[in-house]
């Protein structure tokens, strides 16, 4: 008798909430279900799951098979936080899971996900009851009076008239009404600020990328204002302060 090989694991999951079709995106950038939790409603999408609802079936599914917690990071004093990302905390509360069900899927406590929305400025209040029609006349009316804005001012001005949308339905409505717009956005280019630096040395430009955040890479670079000569080029896993200092 021939023993068949043992289906993955990550394919059974995906199987299981009918998302197998996605799978090689998964399988390409080795994502298992110990860290679905970890990823944000980018990453997800990135992966090829655009609806909110099929990420928040998968990452329910994903607890019945093992987590993995935050890892820990230390500051100049008290003890080690838990190293929890706003993106992924904000797509979690975007999604509609509750804070003790987003407490379970990092394997923290509820008053840790508490302290980190205070940290960042995070709230779990409810979302504006109105109908498609009434949010995309509300939207159209808004994109008239601001034709360049994007997503993130989008959602601004709207909070300002009292109206909390969900991040993907307010891109959906987006892409429904503008759709020229969104095209025109994407396709502009930014222009180089035009400022006066005295001499090599005066201003530094420092910044950094966290796209490979997930695997705990935090890539920090310096350029010099005067001549655009890079500075300096590192790979780190965290992005706290004590990796610049001896650097500048």
């Amino acid at each position: 008798m021939v023993n068949k090989m043992a289906e993955p694991l990550m394919l059974t999951v995906l199987r299981k909430v009918g998302l197998q079709e996605v799978y090689e995106s998964f399988e390409r950038e080795a994502i298992t279900p110990d860290i679905i939790s970890l990823l944000s409603k980018q990453n997800l999408q990135f992966l090829g799951i655009p609806n909110a609802t099929d990420m928040m079936r998968l990452r329910a599914e994903c607890v019945k098979y093992g987590k993995s917690k935050p890892q820990k990071i230390g500051g100049y004093s008290g003890a080690p936080k838990f190293d929890i990302d706003k993106l992924t905390l904000d797509s979690l509360l975007d999604c509609g899971f509750q804070i003790s069900d987003i407490a379970k899927l990092l394997l923290v406590s509820e008053r840790t996900i508490y302290r980190r929305m205070a940290q960042f400025g995070l709230s779990k209040q409810g979302f504006s009851e109105i109908d498609d029609g009434d949010l995309e006349r509300v939207v159209s009316e808004t994109i008239k009076d601001f034709p360049m804005c994007g997503e993130q001012m989008l959602r601004q001005l709207l909070r300002t008239k009292g109206l909390k949308i969900q991040r993907w339905r307010l891109r959906d409505c987006i892409h429904e009404i503008d759709s020229s717009g969104v095209r025109a956005r994407k396709a502009g280019r930014l222009h180089r600020r035009t400022y006066n630096v005295m001499a090599s040395n005066h201003l530094w430009h420092i910044d950094t990328n966290h796209k490979l955040i997930r695997w705990r890479f935090v890539i920090i670079g310096g350029i010099d204002g005067f001549s655009r000569m890079s500075m300096f080029l590192s790979c780190n896993d965290n992005n706290t302060s004590k990796k610049l200092p001896h650097r500048c």
